[in-house]
């Protein structure tokens, strides 16, 4: 992998095509968000295997930018005001010589508030104004609709009502495995939300698997049946987890995690034992 890296972006190549993995910002979480439901000492002996405290998970927010064929594709949009530490998806872009106007096209990978919080601008207007939007249309429809399941916390259901609407005119909602641009490729990974996707890049044989938020952490990879609180649907989301490290690993190809610390989360994915270990770069 040849790549450059700052403290705000790293640049890459998948094959022909250029990279660039942006950092929003970073947030931290509790054991309790990601690893609920499992026996405690067992949380606390992989916690310590990975130098963690408890109450202390680190989180990058890490989008990805995919130059291809003249056009410029930009994978989630990050936290916008969540959070004090989040936002900056923007500044990250022009650290990497890019406006928000150079990008035609925007994938939001599923509705959470960390990925679609930077989706519009202060005046409430898009973004990325000349870009197109590209989300699964089982995700659009779960998050528009006016009956969510009373388990999604209001703050979720705020963060989709305000940004979701306004791109209502320009969204294209897909289905299945879709090219979306050359060699960027929408895939399902449904579990963590009901229309979760993962992004493919493809280029002279070169892989790199956009992972977002189907693994939160590494230790979701040693052990793939600890699901964190946000999976709606803990089943489906082990067989996605299942058929994203078995492509992963069968070709060693390269990953990006959306989450994984630190920046900017990219590495290779490799059988051990029950589970996955994570190698990063």
């Amino acid at each position: 992998m040849d790549a450059t890296h700052s403290t705000a972006i790293d640049r890459f190549a998948v094959g022909g095509l250029r990279c660039v993995a942006l950092l929003d910002g970073a947030n931290h979480y509790d054991a309790g968000i990601f690893f609920p439901d499992v026996d405690p000492s067992a949380v606390e002996r992989a916690l310590a295997e990975h130098a963690l405290a408890p109450d202390d998970i680190p989180s990058p927010y890490t989008c990805l930018l995919v130059e291809t064929d003249g056009r410029r594709v930009l994978v989630d949009t990050g936290g916008g005001d969540m959070a004090p530490g989040v936002g900056r998806l923007r500044s990250s872009l022009a650290a990497a010589g890019v406006q928000p106007a150079d990008i035609d096209t925007v994938i939001l990978t599923h509705g959470h508030p960390d990925h679609i919080g930077g989706t519009l601008d202060a005046t409430g207007a898009p973004a990325y104004p000349n870009a197109r939007y590209v989300m699964a249309r089982r995700e659009w429809e779960f998050w528009t609709s006016a009956s969510l399941p009373a388990s999604v916390p209001e703050f979720f259901r705020d963060v989709a009502a305000r940004n979701l609407p306004p791109l209502a005119d320009r969204i294209e909602l897909v289905d299945g495995e879709v090219e979306v641009a050359p060699g960027v490729l929408v895939l399902p990974t449904p579990g963590h939300t009901p229309g979760h996707v993962a992004v493919g890049v493809q280029s002279q044989g070169d892989e790199l698997l956009y992972i977002s938020d189907a693994f939160l952490h590494p230790i979701h990879l040693e052990h793939p049946d600890w699901h964190p609180i946000y999976d709606v649907d803990p089943a489906t989301a082990l067989r996605t987890k299942r058929m994203l490290c078995d492509r992963a690993a069968a070709n060693h190809g390269l990953v990006a995690a959306y989450h994984f610390d630190p920046f900017p989360g990219l590495g290779h994915i490799s059988p051990r034992g029950h589970g996955w270990a994570w190698e990063p770069i």
